[in-house]
């Protein structure tokens, strides 16, 4: 009998400790645990133009036939440079879209808006292209190395076609490194629409004169 009820009380005391260890691993992971939401952006480059009303070159026509990123910087989270050897990408902080459609749209969007060209073949099927684009985007991170920035650069090629054979029209290298405030997510994304309106006015000065139509 007494045998009996030392196995008893040894079941009981194994009980316990399981129940104690169990609620003890809940307070270490299900209930103090937190995690940090995952946050979404877009890149926006300001269309508001102020100043004299113009209108675009008569029947100019643009089609975007190529627009790509490097492979570095492709993905949808955001990358940051630490050192000068080191790159790291954040989980918790990405792009809506990938980032080669987002800078496509606002690409287009600043040609339309700047009325550099009229129209935009990708959205009027009907219309022949008066002028091809081809873009890549070489860089695009946050410097965190020391003082932070938002860095952008753009190779931009435009040229026209008669019976397959091309003629270059305008091509250039648009760069930017922008001081933001802080290395918050946000703030990035301020730096990285600051740096895509620059780069559209700069695009808007350059083409000036540039595109003609026949």
């Amino acid at each position: 009998m007494n045998i009996e009820l030392i196995k008893l009380d040894s079941k009981r005391t194994r009980s316990y400790f399981l129940i104690g260890l169990l609620f003890s691993l809940s307070g270490c992971f299900g209930v103090t645990k937190t995690f940090a939401d995952k946050k979404y952006f877009l890149i926006e480059g300001d269309t508001v133009r102020a100043g004299e009303v113009k209108s675009a070159p008569k029947g100019s026509v643009l089609k975007i036939r190529r627009f790509s990123i490097s492979q570095k910087f492709e993905g949808k989270e955001f990358v940051y440079r630490k050192d000068n050897v080191n790159y790291e990408s954040d989980f918790y902080n990405s792009f809506f879209i990938s980032p080669s459609s987002n800078l496509r749209e606002e690409l287009v969007k600043g040609l339309l808006s700047r009325k550099i060209f009229e129209w935009d073949a990708g959205q009027n099927t009907r219309l022949e292209p008066t002028h091809f684009i081809e873009g890549t985007v070489s860089e695009l991170y946050g410097d965190f190395r020391s003082s932070p920035k938002a860095i952008l650069s753009l190779d931009l090629l435009i040229y026209t076609e008669n019976a397959g054979n091309p003629t270059i029209v305008f091509r250039k290298i648009y760069s930017r490194s922008l001081d933001i405030q802080t290395k918050e997510a946000g703030d990035l994304v301020s730096g990285w629409n600051q740096a895509m309106t620059q780069i559209l006015t700069d695009i808007e000065s350059d083409l000036k004169g540039k595109i003609e139509t026949k």
